[in-house]
């Protein structure tokens, strides 16, 4: 990995020396200090010898994760900014402490041994942290956080760390656990309804067996096993349904689904499928979707998306309007070719009937990282994946996702709360009071089309990194 620790050296003494107006905001001179925007107002932090209040304060007015006490890098940070020690102190005792340290800040220790992750893998990285109606991450990392800031000398905090060098993890836990805490909870609830359907089956063959025909046995199990289609292989139970008899017991299946391989791409296509496609189609796809062909679309329309493309102003006069026209027309064309190209390439691999929401498989591998805690998960993807399985399943009253609980994760999380003036956060508070939440859904997409934007889910994942990587390449200082 490059360093680029003078970067961030060179910006908190720049910040110093030249000392900024409070009015004048700090991120407006982003330009001129080529850092990550998380990184920026860390640096401001030292310039501006803030304590550890208002560097959180700072971050979460940015819209960036407030400082994590189970990060090795933040967590000297927390101690340099609660202690308020300046810029070369930190430097100082960061030197001292990676010195020491280091060989635990790898990103890509995972729980998942071999990359493969299991229904039962899973349900045992929900439970170990969880403890009751509280969360052990959630408490560990408090606990952290105040012995922290309670170090009375930098010997307090070496003791602190060599204490707790193995609660360290390379991604934001809280987060992490309540996306697989979720997750957990989806498919606990398809597994169940398998269940239910093998055991109706079990009562039918019982009672019918000799008179039902091949392709009726087991055909409310084969149905919830296509629920069941991210998990991976189901050969043997799809097999086993079409038995009359020699079936496997409900135990035995149970131990199968168990130690299951989950994949993260349907995962990720359950979760695209359930927002139409809308994470991964852009704008101008959407256009053609919703709208048609643009020789049916009203003038006024037309106009509109012209002019977001960049093909005529606003308010044009009529060889404008005409040249604008043209190139929205041609810009048609073009994407009926790609639809083409497409077509043709999912009828070559089999996948005639391939939909929209296939398309843009990127997110498989984000999903798969969050899952193994090599990347941190954003706060908008977060959001995002309570909706939807807040929309697909049955939760009970302690996890049902209501605004209020909304709320209280992504403040466990270290996230920001949801806030009205912010269009992401508008869509999801409309989303989640409304009862017609789709037709609320279905208004914001024709809002951002309209103005020649994406709608907020699109990609919604892309901005997720692992904040330890980022860490590690700006304040490595050997």
């Amino acid at each position: 990995m490059k360093n680029k620790g003078h970067l961030f050296e060179e910006m908190v003494t720049d910040l110093t020396l030249n000392f900024l107006n409070a009015e004048e905001g700090f991120l407006a001179d982003s330009d001129k200090y080529p850092l990550p925007g998380r990184l920026a107002v860390l640096a401001e932090g030292f310039a501006r010898q803030m304590d550890l209040k208002e560097v959180n304060e700072r971050l979460e007015d940015e819209g960036y994760e407030t400082l994590y006490a189970r990060s090795l890098y933040e967590a000297g940070l927390i101690y340099a900014f609660s202690h308020q020690m300046n810029y070369e102190s930190w430097k100082e005792l960061y030197r001292r402490y990676m010195e020491k340290y280091d060989r635990i800040a790898d990103p890509k220790r995972q729980i998942f041994a071999g990359g493969k992750i299991t229904l039962k893998q899973l349900e045992e990285y929900v439970r170990k942290n969880s403890s009751g109606e509280d969360l052990e991450t959630e408490m560990l990392t408090r606990f952290m956080e105040k012995e922290i800031i309670d170090s009375r000398s930098e010997e307090d905090f070496f003791r602190f760390m060599d204490d707790n060098v193995e609660n360290f993890s390379a991604v934001r836990e809280k987060a992490r656990y309540y996306f697989c805490k979720y997750l957990d909870l989806y498919i606990r609830n398809k597994c169940d309804k398998y269940y239910e359907s093998c055991k109706t089956s079990e009562r039918m063959l019982a009672q019918y067996g000799n008179v039902l025909e091949k392709e009726e046995r087991g055909y409310l199990e084969s149905l919830a096993l296509e629920e069941l289609n991210f998990l991976k292989p189901l050969t043997a139970l799809k097999k086993d349904a079409k038995k009359s008899r020699g079936r496997m017991t409900l135990e035995e299946k149970r131990e199968l689904l168990e130690n299951t391989a989950l994949t993260p791409g349907g995962i990720f296509d359950e979760f695209n499928y359930f927002y139409f496609g809308y994470v991964s189609t852009d704008w101008m796809e959407l256009v053609f979707e919703i709208y048609g062909p643009v020789k049916e679309w009203p003038d006024n329309l037309k106009i509109r998306i012209a002019h977001a493309l960049g093909y005529c102003g606003l308010n044009p006069d009529e060889d404008e309007k005409k040249t604008g026209l043209e190139k929205l027309e041609q810009r048609e064309k073009e994407e009926i070719r790609k639809e083409e190209k497409l077509d043709l390439e999912y009828d070559r691999s089999g996948a005639k009937d391939a939909k929209l929401y296939q398309r843009g498989r990127s997110g498989e591998d984000f999903f798969r990282e969050f899952i193994t805690g090599k990347r941190d998960i954003n706060r908008e993807t977060l959001i995002s994946f309570l909706l939807f399985v807040k929309m697909k399943i049955s939760l009970n009253d302690d996890n049902k996702i209501t605004l209020m609980r909304v709320n209280r994760i992504l403040e466990n999380c270290g996230f920001a709360q949801l806030r009205p003036g912010i269009g992401f956060d508008r869509f999801v508070i409309d989303f989640l009071r409304s009862s017609d939440p789709f037709s609320v859904m279905e208004e914001y997409v024709d809002r951002q089309v309209g103005k020649g934007e994406n709608f907020y889910l699109y990609k919604v994942y892309k901005d997720a990194y692992c904040h330890q990587d980022e860490l590690a390449e700006y304040l490595r200082m050997k």
